[in-house]
């Protein structure tokens, strides 16, 4: 938990959730997405269809998360690359409109090859290693206390521990966020 107090730049912040091994398995699975797709693409190639590198995919990821951060999640690419004052400038800088649609189309999260396997047992196969992988380090930098505010309710040491917390406001809290999901706490 001292990495995350150390942590002084948004970069930082990030790293402690999304680490480079987390990255690099994005990165692994997007590489081989665009080597297949140039491999049976008829077409003539554009000069933007080419392999990724973990920096571009950090700012691909960046440009993600600054558009959820101004709540342009349902835009579509063309308003936020605008030039007249509507669009978010730090797109056009940061990336070429096609270079980012093309790896928003590329990027993947886990081997197609052996996904129809393991999606019989798991639905979330796809995102699976990487969700669990995230979910770990979200143990090991959160620490619950004896009292959460959750859903405007203060919840007791127990209700966390036993998962109570997702019976009792199931309802409301799907309504408002989603699925429920309850991580237990290691005591």
């Amino acid at each position: 938990m001292d990495e995350a107090k150390n942590a002084n730049t948004p970069h930082d912040a990030f790293s402690l959730f999304i680490s480079d091994d987390i990255l690099n398995i994005i990165l692994t699975h997007t590489y081989q997405k665009i080597h297949d797709y140039l491999f049976n693409f008829t077409g003539k190639i554009q000069k933007w269809m080419r392999r990724t590198s973990m920096d571009e995919l950090g700012a691909a990821i960046g440009l993600l998360i600054y558009g959820g951060v101004f709540e342009s999640s349902h835009e579509h690419i063309e308003p936020l690359y605008k030039m007249d004052g509507t669009g978010r400038l730090i797109f056009p800088v940061a990336m070429a409109k096609n270079r980012f649609r093309f790896l928003l189309s590329m990027i993947r999260f886990d081997d197609k090859a052996t996904r129809t396997e393991r999606r019989l047992e798991d639905k979330m196969a796809a995102f699976l290693k990487i969700w669990d992988m995230f979910i770990g380090l979200c143990k090991s930098l959160y620490l619950v206390a004896s009292a959460v505010l959750m859903n405007n309710y203060f919840h007791s040491e127990e209700d966390m521990d036993s998962g109570n917390i997702c019976r009792k406001n199931q309802a409301s809290m799907e309504s408002k966020f989603g699925r429920c999901v309850t991580v237990p706490r290691n005591t």
